[in-house]
């Protein structure tokens, strides 16, 4: 998985998670703002900007284990979490996988569940149709912090 990080290596950690057919890019026009304060960490989902296609699948929970040990290899300790659109189902799922892992959650254009846009599909960014149904065993219950 591609990694970016930006920031002071000591600070609060924040890790961005873009949304479909994205990259760490996405998120280059707040970077400036985020890293005087923070340890900013971004990620390139699995078949997306310099990740290579996943041989296991896009599915919304492995999405967010990838993004686990991305952060578990970085020694990040407890982050906040921004995901965008398809990114915050990874970023709530990561949430309700590894709670104490995620200390906020920040998600943008994403509905409450993914039935609630009528999406029961993501895509690749090839085109190619990806269940969601998964997700639904990662949502988190209760609160973080």
């Amino acid at each position: 998985m591609h990694v970016v990080e930006d920031g002071r290596p000591g600070a609060p950690g924040l890790l961005m998670i873009h949304g479909t057919a994205a990259s760490t890019a996405w998120w280059d026009p707040v970077i400036p703002q985020l890293a005087g304060d923070c340890r900013v960490i971004r990620v390139d989902m699995a078949g997306h900007g310099r990740s290579s296609a996943p041989a296991g699948g896009y599915d919304i929970p492995a999405q967010a284990r990838r993004a686990g040990a991305v952060l578990d290899r970085l020694g990040a300790g407890q982050v906040t979490v921004i995901g965008h659109s398809t990114g915050g189902y990874v970023a709530t799922a990561l949430a309700g996988q590894r709670p104490g892992l995620v200390s906020a959650l920040a998600l943008i254009d994403t509905a409450p569940d993914l039935d609630s846009r009528n999406r029961t599909e993501a895509r690749t960014p090839d085109g190619t149709s990806v269940s969601h149904a998964a997700a639904e065993d990662s949502t988190p219950r209760g609160t973080f912090g």
